[in-house]
């Protein structure tokens, strides 16, 4: 309900003047629903520093308490928690306090639970970008997510992606809709004919969950770790790059030699020459 007709009718009950929250006619600052409460106790009282925990708590259980046997219970809570939008932004009507029994922290999570129910709808022309029309297409007349993929023109992944972006800018919930959802909301906005659609049993998700990890064929060794089993580990194959072969565990290099190039000996021969010749030595050997 809009927030302006739901404090209408909030404010319009005939038992709103008897809510538990109202100023009581005989103490004044005292709720009518209990005098022994202040009428802070719903917001808090305006003080200087945090109130300590206790106190808050006792005193949001004592409001509670009252809210519970208000006449306008029901109202209140409708009107507090409906939604406005602020600069593009969803938020509650009154996000502080407490409401219809409900503390702010307990409705903002509601708020943020159903959050999907209130999101801003998407432009026009970010659903109707030429990819995602294909998708709709597609998923307009196929289940299976390959069939969906190959008839738009585009892999698995990128067809998926574009269905959980469709589901999010229709404001569907990603964890329950369904395609036979995603394609009504898709109809009712124009971006497809509702005479293409084929139907299923309303049990397709809108989104196809991830597909689990296959193993591999019989004979082609098992995925295990990471590491396809019956395979050569790749640290245990050379690698040959522009004429050096390196081996695991080892930094040796194999000079290749061709035509043109100096050989091993004749690298080794100004080292050999530094050492003066031993002619005692070399008879004997």
């Amino acid at each position: 309900m809009d927030a302006k007709k739901a404090l209408q009718v909030w404010v319009e009950h005939p038992y709103y003047r008897y809510r538990g929250c109202a100023p009581d006619v005989d103490v004044p600052g005292r709720a009518a629903g209990d005098t022994a409460l202040s009428l802070d106790a719903w917001h808090g009282s305006d003080r200087d520093g945090s109130e300590p925990q206790r106190e808050r708590e006792a005193r949001q259980v004592a409001a509670v308490e009252v809210c519970l046997s208000c006449p306008v219970m029901v109202q209140c809570d409708a009107y507090a928690n409906s939604v406005v939008v602020e600069d593009g932004k969803p938020r509650l009507a009154e996000p502080e306090g407490i409401w219809g029994a409900r503390t702010a922290l307990e409705r903002h999570r509601a708020f943020i639970k159903r959050r999907h129910e209130v999101a801003v709808p998407a432009p026009a022309e970010q659903l109707k970008t030429p990819q995602k029309l294909r998708v709709l297409e597609a998923l307009a007349v196929h289940v299976s997510p390959e069939a969906v993929a190959e008839a738009a023109g585009v892999d698995v992944r990128t067809a998926n992606w574009q269905r959980s972006r469709l589901v999010t800018q229709l404001n569907l919930d990603k964890g329950t809709a369904t395609r036979r959802e995603l394609l009504a909301a898709a109809v009712e906005r124009g971006l497809l004919d509702a005479a293409v659609v084929v139907g299923d049993d309303g049990r397709v998700p809108a989104v196809p969950p991830p597909s689990p990890s296959r193993p591999a064929a019989a004979g082609a060794g098992a995925v295990t770790g990471g590491v396809e089993e019956g395979a050569v580990p790749s640290s245990a194959v050379p690698s040959v790059l522009h004429g050096r072969v390196r081996r695991p565990g080892r930094g040796r290099r194999r000079v290749i030699v061709g035509p043109g190039q100096l050989s091993l000996d004749d690298f080794l021969a100004p080292v050999v020459n530094v050492f003066p010749r031993n002619e005692t030595l070399e008879t004997a050997a």
